[in-house]
């Protein structure tokens, strides 16, 4: 073998690859702090570098030492970055799992080294270590199933798959001499190629993936509301044309409650601005507890709410409506004062073929609402008549 094919030499190239992708991926973590799978692949990167230079500079220390040192950081390593891909394509990777073979296989290898050696059995466990790792993130890769993440991540895991093969053909010909004839080196040579190409490519989707996540947790701030957590007017817009049109192609039922919350103007300057902030959250939150998985529920403006009801006829949402306003009713806001209750009044309506669009429905809905008001509050009303709840205000 020449000079430049020579162990160490690979091993280095190998090692700078690593701690290039470590040092993005770091940067990555700084700027991502609050997305665990960053902090992985940053982690699980450095310290594969590291345990592979130790290794490229094994001649420099005990042969048994530097092994142990190596691998103890190398396996973890890898683990940690291929659990973090893991993490990100929605998986809960097995961790104790994940440590008991690291642990097994640092065991075995310090037997291959120190009790009876064997360098084609140690070569073979820590590739197999590595190739059960890749695989289990190929594998969390190729299920992800959300459409906007799914290119990517089967591009991630296509390269792992393909990592694992290289992988294996140069193991088999480190140990087996299972080469070409004419090219007993072409393993080697064809696994640095690989390694430079791949792991580059894997740092880039990974960024990739973690831009796309930032820009869709970005577009999803801005459709809700900062104080209550529900969907603000802009989401509001969205669902409803979206609802709408479905009801209007299928000939399906499409409701929508205004709900109010009673007296919160004199409520506010009663008990101040941040109790009535805790209300509204207080109310949000009672409310979508009250509503279906399928309902949408948006915060319109100041303390005014509307819930989108799809495939759901006027008599089914009356029944969510009575729900919401009970579920509201029953709640209580924490004061310096004590407990206070607040109630809601709530007005229904369903698409009607004289309608031309929810925005009709919205108008109806909200009229009702002035109904419920005049009949006395805490109560609703259906566009045309009044249900009145016999509870009062606390």
């Amino acid at each position: 073998m020449t000079p430049v094919l020579d162990i160490r030499t690979l091993v280095l190239i190998y090692v700078g690859i690593r701690l290039g992708q470590a040092v993005v991926l770091l940067y990555l973590w700084r700027v991502q702090r609050n997305y665990p799978p960053a902090k992985d692949w940053a982690i699980g990167a450095l310290m594969s570098a590291i345990g592979l230079l130790l290794f490229a500079f094994r001649n420099a220390a005990p042969v048994l030492v530097s092994e142990i040192l190596s691998n103890a950081l190398l396996l973890p390593g890898w683990m940690i970055f291929d659990f973090g891909i893991a993490k990100a394509a929605g998986r809960i990777p097995p961790v104790k799992i994940g440590l008991s073979l690291c642990a097994l296989a640092l065991v075995a290898l310090v037997w291959t080294e120190a009790v009876s050696p064997n360098y084609a059995a140690a070569v073979w466990i820590q590739n197999l270590v590595f190739i059960t790792f890749d695989l289990y993130a190929a594998y969390a890769c190729f299920r992800v199933s959300e459409a906007r993440r799914n290119f990517t991540f089967k591009l991630i895991g296509a390269l792992l798959v393909l990592l694992v093969m290289v992988c294996a053909w140069r193991v088999a010909g480190s140990t087996f001499a299972a080469t070409l004839a004419s090219s007993p080196t072409l393993p080697r040579l064809f696994w640095i190629a690989t390694s430079l190409v791949t792991f580059p490519m894997i740092t880039l989707l990974l960024t990739l993936h973690t831009s796309q996540r930032l820009q869709d947790e970005i577009n999803e701030q801005a459709r809700h509301d900062t104080l209550t957590g529900a969907y603000n007017r802009r989401a509001l817009a969205e669902f409803a044309d979206r609802e709408w049109v479905r009801a209007v192609r299928h000939g399906y039922p499409f409701s929508v409650l205004t709900v109010d919350i009673d007296h919160f103007k004199i409520f506010n300057d009663q008990h101040g601005h941040p109790i009535g902030d805790a209300t509204l959250v207080q109310v949000s939150a009672s409310s979508q507890a009250a509503l279906r998985a399928d309902d949408i529920w948006c915060r319109y403006g100041g303390e005014e709410f509307v819930a989108l009801l799809p495939n759901t006829s006027i008599e089914q949402a009356m029944v969510v409506a009575e729900r919401l306003r009970s579920s509201v009713e029953k709640a209580t806001i924490t004061t310096p004062n004590g407990l206070l209750n607040v109630s809601v009044s709530i007005g229904v309506a369903e698409r009607s073929s004289s309608q031309s669009s929810w925005a009709d429905a919205l108008a109806a809905s909200d009229a009702a609402l002035y109904d419920a008001k005049r009949a006395g509050r805490n109560r609703i009303a259906a566009s045309g008549s009044t249900t009145t709840i016999a509870s009062t205000v606390a």
